[in-house]
């Protein structure tokens, strides 16, 4: 999730980011349905490469997004706060298409002085949540993190929350901004799969992640020097495409941008890029 720095003004002044009013969920949305029997990746796991969906998107924010919630995508729908987990739970419980990541993100977690008290609660909820896939997200944003007091709240949500994943066996899906160096540090010391949401460091960064056998890589419909570097010098197996929804795409469909991006950088065909990321994420989340 990579807010402007006016969401979190507005988001502090409101007491929280709302949902746009028109954003339903329920009977309302559509969503794919399997055959009785027949798991989620279907045929994938045989061999012939066929699921119900065209396309994933590995992150997004289906609670906050007016519209683009489309039966041909898998979506991977991410919780950043107790409302926002609370949210998310309900569309992926509701919609077969979507899967639940929850967490507290660092943004939240830096507002709450008695984060050791929060962190019990809000834990044994995410534990409870149908249809969770991963924590996440987490992790560290030193950019809005500007006192010391900020910064040891946000360390201390992280490190819990990394080990609630290990106790629960599910992988983390993790925010760093400004603090990516100290971020991957803190996960060298945790036997956990990870994936490097929106990652914003270096291509050195990146590949001493995946290099080390647990990470991957999720590239959003954003272009810059660095990402295009990691692009490039990353095997595809190790990279997810995501909207991030909608803070940075408008909708999960403008995952299909990022796709492109990695296979222009890639000089892969789009569609063959577009099957192989679908399998990257089935295979992260483990998708039954």
């Amino acid at each position: 999730m990579l807010m402007p720095d006016y969401d979190i003004a507005n988001e502090a002044a409101s007491g929280g980011r709302q949902p746009p009013r028109d954003f339903a969920v329920g009977a309302a949305q559509v969503s794919i349905r399997q055959p009785p029997g027949e798991s989620a990746v279907g045929a994938a796991s045989g061999g012939r490469h066929q699921t119900p969906w065209d396309f994933a998107d590995a992150h997004c924010h289906l609670e906050s997004c007016a519209g683009g919630f489309l039966p041909t995508i898998l979506h991977i729908t991410c919780g950043y706060s107790e409302k926002s987990n609370e949210r998310n739970a309900q569309i992926s419980s509701e919609n077969e298409n979507a899967y639940l990541c929850a967490g507290i993100a660092p943004q939240e977690a830096m507002k709450h002085p008695d984060i050791k008290i929060k962190l019990t609660e809000w834990e044994d909820a995410i534990a409870a949540f149908p249809k969770l896939v991963a924590i996440g997200e987490i992790g560290l944003d030193y950019h809005w993190a500007k006192t010391p007091e900020e910064r040891f709240l946000q360390h201390e949500c992280f490190i819990s929350q990394l080990v609630l994943a290990e106790k629960l066996n599910l992988p983390v899906v993790v925010h760093s901004r400004d603090a990516e160096a100290q971020v991957l540090e803190i996960l060298g010391n945790f036997n956990l799969r990870y994936m490097l949401h929106c990652f914003s460091g270096s291509a050195e960064q990146a590949k001493a992640a995946v290099d080390g056998g647990r990470a991957v890589v999720s590239v959003p419909p954003m272009r810059s020097k660095e990402r295009k570097r990691f692009i490039r010098d990353l095997p595809l197996e190790k990279l997810l495409a995501e909207s991030d929804a909608p803070y940075i795409g408008k909708s999960p469909s403008d995952t299909l941008e990022a796709i492109k991006t990695i296979a222009e950088i890639k000089g892969q065909d789009v569609e063959a890029v577009k099957k192989q990321l679908l399998l990257n994420t089935i295979s992260f989340f483990n998708i039954k």
